[in-house]
């Protein structure tokens, strides 16, 4: 019998673990928390412009993986506000998703389907695992033991603080915020979990821990929102790109292996299928890195427009936002199969290059 042990018991691992059970291997799930989920609760979106030409990734991930995640809601109205732009746009837009520790949260949903108790609040070593498993699969969530394999390399550093709030929200409609002044290269966020509770989260870069109160302060005073608060935290977060996503007998699934987009911070998909991919793989039904390889493009794309995005000032958000807003780019960026960002990809790494480009957005 094939031994596998998977280090955090996270989307990507639970599905790593699930995925293992179908195939007749049954893994062994180490977990530092004392149970599944984040212990703050939030509700990222799934975009469909993210994974273009898949249009409906919780359905890609039902038909391709047999794994079906319950939503709290379809999007169908976003809202997008710069500095001194916005603009909305309808339709299917994709889903929010609940993560934590309620019973809806994706995390468990997931562990409602494993059958393999997890082992809670058992920190592990990988070096210690390799000498006792035949596979490891790294899904902490960290980039740690990629950096320490030097097969990490960082694209986006923040510092995230969250709150739930309360008030009326209709559950279709999503808003972001984007304004140097509040979050830097960031963006916040406010997505309804009922139609009495929202999630905001502001997401600000490249800043210490004790800069994120006058961030917030700032958001709160400039957009004047003063929602009842409920349930505020802190969160530091990191994402990057990873190559190769094994080394030998050790698997990197996940935002471990560099599966959450460095632009806006879309993962669940990706995460996923790295979990069931790897699985497959340690089985001997496929090639992790062949499998992956859609993935790791849309990483890739995502970088460029991150390493771009960190150059720009609010002039050049509102410019970018006013384009984006009308009609023909509109159509093309959320209704058509056209993946934007990878099509666009080339473009903008030749503007990275370009000094005097490079100049014009700092």
């Amino acid at each position: 019998m094939i031994k596998v042990a998977i280090i955090g018991a996270g989307i990507a691992g639970l599905s790593c673990a699930i995925e293992l059970e179908k195939l007749g291997i049954k893994p062994a799930i180490f977990e530092q928390k004392h149970r599944v989920g984040s212990p703050f609760t939030f509700a990222p979106m799934t975009l469909n412009f993210s994974f273009k030409p898949i249009k409906d990734q919780l359905k890609e991930l039902k038909k391709r993986y047999d794994i079906d995640i319950k939503p709290i809601s379809k999007i169908k109205l976003l809202r997008v506000q710069g500095p001194n732009s916005e603009y909305m746009v309808q339709g299917h837009l994709g889903y929010t998703v609940l993560r934590g520790q309620e019973e809806q949260s994706a995390e468990c949903q997931l562990a409602r389907i494993l059958k393999t108790p997890i082992k809670f609040e058992c920190p592990v070593k990988p070096e210690d695992l390799l000498k006792k498993f035949d596979y490891l699969v790294i899904a902490d969530g960290t980039g740690h033991w990629a950096k320490k394999l030097n097969i990490w390399q960082s694209l986006f550093k923040c510092w995230i603080r969250g709150a739930t709030v309360l008030g009326r929200f209709n559950p279709r409609e999503v808003r972001i915020w984007i304004n140097t002044n509040y979050c830097k290269s960031g963006f916040v966020y406010l997505v309804p979990l009922s139609t009495d509770r929202a999630s905001l989260i502001l997401i600000a870069s490249y800043i210490t821990h004790g800069q994120l109160d006058h961030y917030w302060q700032t958001f709160i005073e400039q957009e004047k929102i003063f929602p009842e608060m409920i349930n505020k935290w802190d969160m530091e977060f990191e994402t990057g790109l990873v190559y190769p996503h094994r080394v030998g007998n050790t698997f990197f699934i996940g935002n471990s292996g560099g599966f959450v987009t460095s632009w806006i911070g879309v993962g669940l998909f990706s995460c996923v299928a790295s979990g069931v991919e790897a699985a497959r793989a340690i089985a001997g039904q496929g090639d992790y890195e062949k499998s992956m390889k859609f993935h790791q493009a849309v990483m890739e794309a995502n970088a460029t427009m991150r390493r771009l995005w960190d150059r720009l000032n609010n002039r050049n958000i509102d410019r970018f936002i006013r384009i984006i807003g009308t009609p023909p780019l509109k159509q093309v960026f959320y209704q058509s199969n056209l993946n934007l960002i990878e099509k666009t990809s080339p473009l903008l790494s030749q503007l990275l290059k370009s000094s005097e480009e490079v100049q014009y957005f700092q």
